[in-house]
């Protein structure tokens, strides 16, 4: 059994922008003070490695086993050597069961080395050195190749960090997603978008361009909602939609519906969060300002005074534009992420009579 009377630190990954999002998640879920660097938030716990798995808008999760200071000559390789030979690979083995949740299909373990800095030492050198060494202490054979558990050494100047890979399978991946498409919306990303709105108890929640209604479910998923309901004109995309929806068991409530005419009654929802389709610049479709507020207006009419959207979009510019068209809205909280490698912006919009 994991002893978990003992801190353990935690290294957690996700999307370049969500860093703040998810420390507020980890500090709420886990009760523990974050702190982030970029694309990452490391934390030290108590409890359960399995509560881990609450987290939705982690991507992979590591146990950082030390961190230390190096040389950058190949006799301070001997430092790397003497932490390694007091690697907790049994307790590592016993956390990545715990956070996956089931066994993990091989028993060998794969080493990776990140090095920035002058270094007299290879990639090569730190490699061989780690792999004989696990070798020689845990009696587990290790490759080069991906395995579910990976060891991490990042050397960053004279800085050395000994990670543990916990997740055979990111946090983000998602079991109910059976139907998938190329301009879907990150679950992980989805599930930011969902707090950012600051969902409340009783509350009615629509995503107007439904897709396969990942960020729908990530609503459903938190329980404590009236309503959850996502509308999609493309009949296609509500099969892709209503496969997911079945695979999650959630109270979705999937509606074929133009979102230029949605039937809906004025002010029918306290929260709107959703991705437009606005375009791709770089091939040369995108929305023209005008355009776009024609499609934002209708969403904008079912949206209660006070109530708050939320807007994953590419162009910025084009965006606010289009809202300003529309009118009766005031920005709550603008927030840039990297999504697919582009930059993107979540808008957060108050309605306002």
């Amino acid at each position: 059994m994991t002893n978990v009377s003992e801190q353990t630190t935690y290294v957690l990954t996700c999307l370049y922008g969500l860093e703040e999002e998810l420390c507020d998640e980890v500090a709420e879920r886990l009760k523990v003070e974050p702190f982030h660097g970029w694309s990452e938030v490391g934390f030290s716990f108590a409890g359960e490695p399995a509560r881990l798995r609450e987290l939705r808008l982690a991507g992979n999760a590591f146990e950082e086993f030390e961190r230390f200071p190096i040389g950058p000559a190949h006799e301070d390789l001997r430092v790397l050597e003497a932490r390694l030979s007091r690697l907790p690979v049994q307790q590592w083995h016993e956390h990545a069961v715990a956070v996956a949740g089931q066994a993990l299909d091989s028993p060998e373990l794969s080493v990776s080395v990140d090095r920035s800095g002058e270094h007299s030492y290879t990639y090569k050198d730190v490699e061989e050195l780690a792999c004989d060494v696990i070798r020689e202490v845990s009696g587990r054979r290790t490759v080069l190749d991906p395995r579910p558990l990976e060891l991490r050494i990042l050397i960053r100047q004279e800085t050395c960090h000994l990670r543990g890979r916990l997740t055979p399978t990111p946090l983000s991946r998602r079991a109910y997603r059976v139907r998938r498409a190329r301009c879907e919306t990150d679950p992980a990303l989805a599930a930011a978008m969902v707090r950012i709105s600051q969902p409340t108890a009783r509350g009615r929640f629509l995503d107007p361009f439904a897709g396969t209604a990942t960020i729908a479910l990530e609503r459903a998923l938190l329980g404590l909602a009236d309503r959850v309901v996502a509308s999609d004109v493309n009949p296609r995309r509500l099969d892709w939609a209503r496969a997911n929806v079945q695979a999650a068991g959630a109270p979705v409530h999937l509606v074929r519906a133009d979102t230029h005419r949605l039937p809906f009654p004025d002010r029918a929802f306290t929260r709107i969060v959703t991705a437009p389709p606005q375009g791709d610049p770089s091939d040369g479709t995108r929305w023209e300002p005008q355009a776009l507020a024609a499609l934002l207006a209708d969403p904008f009419r079912v949206l209660e005074f006070g109530g708050v959207s939320v807007w994953l979009v590419r162009d910025a510019r084009v965006f606010e534009h289009a809202v300003s068209l529309v009118g009766f809205n005031r920005l709550v909280e603008k927030l840039t992420v990297d999504w697919k490698g582009k930059p993107c912006q979540i808008y957060s919009l108050e309605r306002v009579p």
